[in-house]
């Protein structure tokens, strides 16, 4: 869906390390980090990484959307996240505005 919207994408994988996003921030240096979560218990990792974005002065950086089936808004706050949508499509979109803002 964002590829088809004109974003260029690096798929990291699944099950990636905090450390290895860092890694992609730090090489690839892009405006946007994605994650998604398709249970309760991968939600964690998502506060891990941002904690380790902040950690290596990447946080400022690069904007933190996050998504899947268990995530909620309150979620998104709770852990710093700059965005949060529960689909690709408004995730686009959120993408877009965030640009817009930029």
């Amino acid at each position: 869906m964002l590829e088809g919207s004109g974003f260029e994408v690096i798929d990291l994988g699944t099950d990636v390390s905090p450390e290895k996003f860092v890694v992609a921030v730090e090489e690839q240096k892009p405006q946007f980090v994605c994650m998604s979560a398709a249970a309760d218990g991968n939600m964690p990792a998502m506060k891990t990484t941002i904690d380790a974005l902040t950690a290596a002065g990447l946080r400022t950086k690069v904007k933190v959307l996050i998504g899947g089936a268990p995530v909620t808004m309150q979620y998104a706050k709770e852990i710093g996240a700059d965005g949060y949508s529960e689909n690709a499509k408004r995730r686009r979109r959120l993408g877009e505005k965030l640009l817009q803002e930029a």
